[in-house]
């Protein structure tokens, strides 16, 4: 039997919070253009506090401004 050493946990790379959710839901991320990062940031403070909103309300006001300044063009 072959033995697989393993790389410690501080080695691993994972991908970013949001990766999941973006590939998922790639299409609509996409038709957020310029705002698309700053849903992304949000997704990802989201997870960080598991989904605690109140924590997150700097992101969502800049997600609002963005989208506002997208409608007003």
């Amino acid at each position: 039997m072959e033995k697989v050493s393993e790389k410690p946990n501080s080695e691993t790379q994972s991908p970013p919070n949001h990766q999941m959710d973006a590939d998922d839901d790639d299409e609509n991320v996409k038709q957020l253009k310029e705002c698309s990062s700053l849903y992304l940031s949000l997704q990802d403070c989201l997870v960080d506090s598991n989904r605690d909103w109140k924590s997150c309300q700097k992101h969502v006001q800049a997600l609002k401004a963005c989208h506002e300044r997208k409608m007003k063009k």
